[in-house]
């Protein structure tokens, strides 16, 4: 049974193997822990999932914005490794080979090549306008607004 963890009563730390490590009102002690979005895409900051090093759920913190600035930082710190996701900004070409699409685009962090399944396999639409795309290697690209692409 999952419960809501009260950020006052929550003390997340940097361990010196540099992992995380979370402490719940001085009587339990997390190593190895993990941070993660229960709605990665809907609710980016809000019921983020704690985990132990073993896999173990600590709890959940109901929202990201309620937690000491400090803490919070280390917070963000892991959902961003966690959840590296490149926006693309531009698509130069899309052609097919052996069964596979190659992109190559534009991303937030500079121009690249992406190798995903067919262009049916490969998209997935959160909205009319936003979409996701997964390549073979099972990374995620963003295409924030469609429309907003040159044609």
């Amino acid at each position: 049974m999952s419960v809501y963890l009260d950020p006052k009563d929550l003390l997340i730390e940097l361990a010196p193997d540099g992992t995380l490590r979370a402490t719940l009102a001085d009587q339990k002690c997390a190593l190895r822990v993990e941070v993660l979005r229960a709605f990665p895409i809907s609710g980016a900051n809000r019921d983020l999932v704690l985990r132990d090093g073993g896999g173990k759920e600590i709890g959940i913190l109901a929202d990201l914005q309620n937690v000491e600035s400090g803490q919070r930082q280390l917070l963000q710190d892991s959902l961003d490794n966690r959840y590296f996701l490149p926006k693309i900004t531009k698509i130069y070409s899309i052609y097919e080979r052996f069964g596979s699409a190659i992109w190559k685009v534009e991303t937030d962090r500079g121009e690249t090549e992406i190798t995903t399944k067919a262009l049916h396999e490969a998209l997935y639409e959160v909205t009319p306008t936003r979409f996701m795309v997964r390549d073979t290697g099972d990374n995620r690209y963003e295409i924030a607004d469609l429309s907003a692409l040159d044609e």
